[in-house]
């Protein structure tokens, strides 16, 4: 639809053993044509868990709506 969407990776978030991931709205050229605010847009995150081993994988999706 023409939104920008960024992600925020923070490894070690506030000196502890967890990673933070996020999701922000971007401006962008198409901003004037867009209607705003962006309401009930959805966005999913996938961290994939790469292990050689594919019965040990641990893949996660979680979906946000704006």
């Amino acid at each position: 639809e023409g939104y920008g969407f960024g992600i925020s990776v923070l490894p070690n978030y506030r000196d502890s053993s967890y990673t933070l991931i996020g999701f922000h709205l971007c401006s962008g050229e198409n901003d004037a044509v867009l209607e705003w605010p962006a309401l009930n847009r959805q966005a999913t995150l996938t961290v994939l868990d790469q292990d050689p081993d594919v019965l040990k994988r641990m893949s996660s999706s979680k979906s946000f709506t704006t």
